[in-house]
């Protein structure tokens, strides 16, 4: 009964031969089915563990952060940060046989921005990253005009969250205009789908890697197998005994399932710090809230460590940034307080004239990472002697409360930010969802966004962080550590603070 069921909601059959006699092919989870395929009318378009493997961009992303060039072989920021000028490697080929040129690059866009389009970066390029033109001067250089200067431009090019800005031939489309299938320059070319079972991709023969030493998703790339099946299996338990069985060869798994799965003999894990970052956030608005020195007061009597440590079962480590430490601007204050410090927190609560008002911390159980820091939280500050209650919110509502600034206190968590500054501007702004609008914060989070020089980045970014100790807008916790389990007849299986692992550069033993 276990084992049927499990085969189906892998959605592997023995119809396959490769998959039954274990030829070269990797089988890979998803968690969940791909939402779209086509960029321009699913947000989720190409943003997913499958199209990574057969679209790519001018730039991407490497392991420390930094972005590097992929379909580009180089780029320059030129005119104070308003030109960015990209030249294209030669001789790279697209699935159909087609040689990419500089009208592919600017067709992709254009489609990508066109009107109706719903691509998820489209109002980021429309507003505060605004680009006036694409030029082509010649098939293997990509010039874009910027309205203002903008230090971060190749930064946002990279997000994975709008797979990398994709570059895609035009035969993607059918003759009435309507979606294909993708064409793009990646290793592997886009196989079989079958809806809410699996997506497959192939190696492609005649890809052309970039140049340079692997490195997350720029560097060397090569399909060492023949093809690599996604799964979809929404179950966390299937996909543990997918990988037990060995109907898979890589997942996802929870925070508490690692331990037991390296007790496996033919399984391992890989464990990633991501830029998922945990917070409690701090309503300046409120009216106790108001006072710097109570909410000085919260930050000391929490054990940050304490705090990663339970949520994620051992695998977090606690911050007081939140700028990722993979990324080469992150440089915290000397001793980080990541511990509680008792004596300062009395300090700071009779400097306050705290009395015993009461705090409501906002969470919810949809995400259960968010519920469990509220409660280790509350814990800590009722130590300390700060009233404390959790009110418990549906997603949607909490939500709601967040983006109009309607509230005491959230356990919250932010989405992945891979550019020095977009590790800031999750939290500073004037608008009703950012928790801190302090004019000082604004004015360097723009003066950051425009500077192009790695040195003032760092140090905009240093001047922002001792801002944010002192002030407390905001309690900094964890960044999120995803675990990946693999069978060990893999090789090659990295990690990486991105939501997935790249299956490019992995072989079977």
């Amino acid at each position: 009964m276990g084992v049927a069921f499990v085969v189906l909601s892998l959605g592997i059959g023995f119809a396959d031969p490769a998959i039954a006699q274990g030829g070269s092919i990797i089988r890979a989870a998803l968690n969940e089915d791909i939402r779209g395929v086509d960029p321009a009318r699913q947000s989720e378009g190409m943003a997913d563990p499958v199209h990574m493997h057969v679209v790519e961009g001018l730039v991407a992303y490497g392991s420390n952060l930094e972005v590097g060039p992929v379909l580009a072989e180089s780029y320059s920021v030129e005119d104070g940060g308003k030109t960015y000028v990209f030249k294209l490697r030669d001789g790279v080929k697209f699935h159909n046989g087609e040689t990419l040129t500089s009208a592919d690059v600017k067709w992709s866009w254009d489609y990508l921005m066109a009107e109706g389009s719903v691509w998820r970066c489209k109002a980021v390029f429309e507003g505060n990253v605004k680009v006036l033109a694409v030029e082509t001067p010649n098939p293997l250089t990509v010039v874009y005009r910027l309205a203002e200067p903008n230090g971060s431009f190749a930064y946002t090019l990279a997000r994975t969250d709008c797979a990398g800005t994709p570059v895609f031939h035009k035969s993607s489309l059918k003759a009435d205009g309507s979606w294909g299938s993708v064409i793009g320059t990646g290793p592997f070319t886009a196989g079989e789908r079958k809806i809410g079972e699996y997506a497959e991709v192939l190696r492609f023969a005649d890809y052309k890697s970039p140049a340079g030493e692997a490195n997350g998703r720029i560097g060397r790339k090569e399909a060492m197998v023949d093809k690599i099946r996604f799964s979809v299996v929404t179950d966390p338990a299937a996909r543990i005994v997918g990988l037990r069985s060995g109907e898979l060869d890589v997942s996802s798994v929870a925070s508490q399932s690692v331990d037991q799965i390296r007790q496996e003999a033919e399984l391992d894990v890989v464990l990633s710090e991501t830029t998922v970052w945990y917070a409690l956030l701090l309503n300046q608005k409120d009216p106790l809230l108001q006072n710097k020195a109570l909410r000085q007061a919260i930050a000391s009597a929490i054990d940050r460590q304490a705090v990663a440590q339970g949520v994620t079962y051992g695998l977090a480590t606690g911050t007081s940034t939140p700028m990722p430490r993979v990324s080469r601007y992150y440089s915290p204050i000397a001793n980080e307080p990541l511990a509680a410090n008792p004596d300062r927190t009395r300090e700071l609560l009779a400097e306050a004239g705290y009395d015993g008002e009461p705090i409501t911390i906002i969470a919810n159980r949809s995400f259960q990472s968010m519920f469990d820091q509220a409660i280790i939280i509350q814990s800590q500050l009722q130590a300390a002697g700060i009233n404390v209650t959790i009110e418990t919110l549906e997603w949607g509502l909490q939500l709601e409360r967040y983006t109009g600034g309607k509230y005491q206190s959230q356990s919250f968590s932010y989405s992945g930010r891979f550019d020095p500054m977009g590790a800031w501007e999750r939290i500073i702004g004037p608008e009703s969802r950012k928790v801190w609008k302090d004019e000082r914060a604004i004015a360097l989070l723009k003066k950051g966004l425009v500077a192009t020089d790695p040195d003032e980045v760092r140090a905009i970014s240093d001047e922002i962080y001792a801002l944010f100790i002192e002030e407390a807008p905001a309690v900094s916790l964890f960044h999120m550590t995803l675990a990946n389990g693999f069978n060990k007849r893999l090789e090659g299986i990295k990690s990486a603070p991105f939501d997935t692992p790249t299956l490019w550069n992995v072989s079977i033993k």
